[in-house]
């Protein structure tokens, strides 16, 4: 009878943590408009990469940011270039989420984009990861960062 007992409270804990995943642990500081774009990219979590990829078969940086945005019926440039233009400045310091965020990866011009989750996190298509989460304070990424904008 102990035993019985013992397999139905494993069962249920079991049960209980499978709900449970890393990204629940996510927490975004976007205001509600914005909130379900921020939904959207977690969603997306682990679509894989692809040069010019805009669906959720595979992603590019911007592919992946536009497809976010416009899935809300926000639509932005393709082109991260671009998109630093589309928005109003923000300062680091001030980001929140669904922010747009900018690095350069070589020639210092602008070449990749994500989402800000929080002033601490972003996310974004990397060519190495997909669709994944960094922190700002990554040794990767914090030497890259240009900045970002607040689209209205």
């Amino acid at each position: 009878m102990h035993k019985g007992l013992r397999l139905i409270v494993l069962g249920a804990v079991i049960a209980a943590l499978s709900g449970c995943s890393s990204t629940s642990r996510v927490r975004s500081t976007a205001p509600p408009a914005l909130q379900p774009v921020i939904d959207q990219a977690i969603d997306l979590l682990g679509t894989s990469y692809c040069n010019a990829g805009t669906t959720p078969d595979c992603f590019d940086c911007s592919g992946f940011v536009s497809f976010c945005f416009a899935s809300n019926g926000i639509a932005l440039p393709r082109v991260s270039a671009e998109m630093y233009r589309t928005g109003s400045v923000v300062e680091r310091t001030n980001l929140q989420g669904g922010d747009l965020v900018f690095f350069s990866l070589s020639g210092g011009r602008i070449n990749h984009v994500g989402i800000a989750l929080n002033d601490k996190q972003f996310i974004h298509s990397s060519s190495s990861k997909g669709v994944s989460i960094a922190p700002f304070s990554d040794a990767y990424w914090s030497p890259k960062y240009v900045g970002a904008c607040r689209v209205k």
